[in-house]
């Protein structure tokens, strides 16, 4: 039986792991965390709009429940048949890499010690701080997704003045230019205030430092500017692009290492996958169905990019149970509840898969 090591815990790897279950494989889960979250509700979370439960599951019930052994342990290194841990090492016949991405900082001054909602804990740290310190203005800085979902649903439930500093000229500006009118113009009518065209050039304790020289008092900045890749994949030995793992039409890095979400640099047919969380679910399904491939000795099968750089799939939130669809250079914001309803059903169906 080909034994499958599957590093990290996230979207991907915990969907790959349930999917990849239903197949006669040897699965391995390694991930230090005892649970798999749902990064998707981090804002709603943050603004006291979506319980613990509604994005946790605890990881060994669930590995239990398909069979699967969980490594409790981090991952430092790969080797050519093992993939190294803190504590011990795993044997493995296929790995698949699937550590996600670290938040970039792209060495602002002062960035470390803003707020972040790019992992549960410091999600945790930064509500606490919200509920503790009631704070009169929270900068947001960077306006992709995660950045414009804390906007608005902030700006619904507490009573501080919310900001977002994007340094491009548009939010949003990975999106069309129409869909950056559209949340742009729903962000206004919640009294956010945009600044756009304006680079962070260092952060404070109670203010903000522009590159134009100019400051803001700020009682709380919360940092969603980027990702990088993790420690994990800057040293791995692998082929990468711009520090992603490259992989080929089937997800592989190389003939036994797969990489997948946002740890992959995946580029088909002049299509650049998304780092989204619908794309890391595709990418998941794909290769549990190449990983039985692979175990029966059939030929694999190739991945087509649905969710492109140039063709963006999304659903926004906009706060106020409303939402925006956007479908490549096609963005609806009518009607906004039911949107809102079918994302908040995508998101929270997620986690109860593995409950």
């Amino acid at each position: 039986m080909v034994r499958v090591a599957v590093i990290g815990g996230g979207i991907g790897g915990a969907e790959l792991v349930r999917l990849a279950s239903q197949y006669p494989l040897d699965l391995v889960l390694i991930e230090p965390k005892d649970q798999i979250e749902c990064q998707a509700l981090y804002p709603e979370y943050l603004a006291g709009l979506a319980k613990v439960d509604e994005l946790t599951a605890p990881l060994k019930p669930f590995c239990d429940k398909v069979r699967v052994e969980w490594v409790r342990d981090r991952a430092v290194s790969l080797g050519l048949r093992s993939v190294v841990c803190e504590k011990i090492e795993v044997e493995y016949d296929v790995a698949v890499i699937a550590t996600g991405a670290a938040q970039n900082y792209f060495g602002v001054k002062g960035a470390h010690e803003t707020f972040s909602i790019n992992t549960f804990e410091e999600t945790v740290r930064a509500r606490k701080f919200l509920e503790e310190s009631d704070p009169e203005r929270v900068m947001i800085i960077g306006s992709g997704l995660t950045g414009i979902e804390t906007a608005c649903v902030l700006a619904g439930s507490i009573e501080s003045s919310i900001y977002i500093v994007e340094m491009a000229n548009r939010v949003l500006p990975q999106f069309s230019e129409s869909t950056s009118k559209l949340v742009e113009n729903a962000l206004s009518r919640k009294g956010v205030n945009i600044l756009t065209s304006t680079r962070v050039q260092e952060i404070s304790a109670d203010s903000i430092l522009f590159g134009d020289g100019s400051t803001l008092d700020c009682d709380m900045a919360i940092w969603t500017a980027g990702i990088k890749p993790s420690k994990f994949i800057e040293d791995l030995k692998l082929p990468k692009t711009k520090g992603w793992i490259t992989v080929d039409q089937y997800l592989r890095a190389l003939p036994g290492v797969f990489a997948i979400g946002d740890a992959a640099w995946i580029e088909i047919d002049g299509k650049l996958s998304t780092k989204t969380a619908m794309e890391a679910e595709r990418h998941a399904a794909h290769t549990a169905r190449n990983l039985h491939k692979l175990a029966e000795g059939s030929a694999l099968e190739k991945y087509s990019v649905r969710a492109s750089t140039d063709s963006q799939v999304a659903l926004i939130s906009t706060g106020c149970d409303c939402a925006v669809g956007v479908y490549g250079k096609v963005c609806m914001d009518m009607p906004s509840h039911l949107i809102y309803s079918l994302k908040s059903w995508i998101d929270r169906s997620f986690i109860k898969r593995f409950k």
